[in-house]
């Protein structure tokens, strides 16, 4: 048993996440709940949205991750504020490089439960600063050269200005980078102050909204949007006939201001 972990409030979303994982047969993540000692039955009401979310989340940040190390095997991935995340287990090609960069607490307990190797590498730091980005560069062979950046679920617990900040230390630090992130639009955020569903759980909040992805190219960043997705529109899931089709309902019959939650690759 690893003990219970002591997270901040959103560094503890990221249980959410790994309890998903777990729920979609995941090994690595299925072992770590087991490893925990953490109530993961408050988030069990919602299990089964929150599976479906993040299997349409993770598909599309897996398929960007899979193109880029197929253009660059000996590229370098950076997931900024990386939890539990075990997308290098699962996608790991032999000669890719993977850097995890969370606060602190997250990145003890991710250091604990899922050590650093030869090509691995977790870096402590704060998303809403840029000594992060100095400490990723020294860990990295090819900086500036291929990197991808992948903030999934983690720009939106931002305030605006933070969530710029790091946008435009990705783009101003690692010239020809790509990043991937997830966007919410101002009602998934504002409803129920953010926190609805398993989030209740937690005390963290939804803080930062974004209605246009195309937004962030005004940022001053040098990034260019190459491709977004609503969750409601991604194909390819895997998930069951039934849950496929009820999103292809959702999303033609619900006001888009409701299903405004997308996922944007930026290069």
């Amino acid at each position: 048993m690893a003990g219970r972990p002591d997270l901040g409030p959103v560094q503890e979303t990221m249980l959410i996440t790994l309890h998903a994982r777990a729920l979609t047969g995941d090994p690595d993540a299925a072992r770590l709940v087991g490893e925990l000692d953490y109530d993961f039955a408050a988030f069990a009401a919602h299990g089964r949205l929150t599976t479906v979310f993040h299997v349409l989340r993770s598909t599309v940040f897996d398929r960007w991750t899979a193109a880029f190390l197929a253009e660059h095997p000996q590229g370098t991935v950076v997931e900024l504020g990386a939890g539990l995340s075990t997308r290098d287990r699962r996608l790991d090609n032999g000669t890719a490089t993977w850097v995890f960069v969370d606060l602190p607490d997250a990145a003890a307990l991710r250091a604990r439960l899922l050590p650093d190797g030869d090509r691995r590498h977790t870096v402590t730091g704060s998303v809403t600063g840029d000594a992060w980005a100095g400490a990723v560069a020294a860990r990295t062979p090819g900086v500036p050269g291929p990197c991808l950046f992948l903030a999934e679920g983690v720009l939106v617990y931002l305030t605006p200005g933070e969530a710029r900040r790091a946008v435009t230390v990705v783009g101003e630090r690692f010239p020809g980078a790509r990043l991937a992130l997830d966007t919410y639009g101002t009602w998934v955020v504002r409803r129920r102050g953010g926190r609805s569903g398993p989030l209740g759980a937690t005390a963290a909040a939804l803080s930062w909204a974004c209605d246009d992805p195309r937004e962030l190219e005004q940022w001053g960043a040098g990034l260019r949007l190459a491709e977004t997705t609503r969750l409601t529109a991604v194909r390819g899931t895997g998930l069951p006939a039934a849950t496929r089709a009820a999103l292809r309902v959702l999303d033609a019959a619900v006001p888009r201001r409701m299903t405004n939650t997308s996922v944007s690759l930026y290069v």
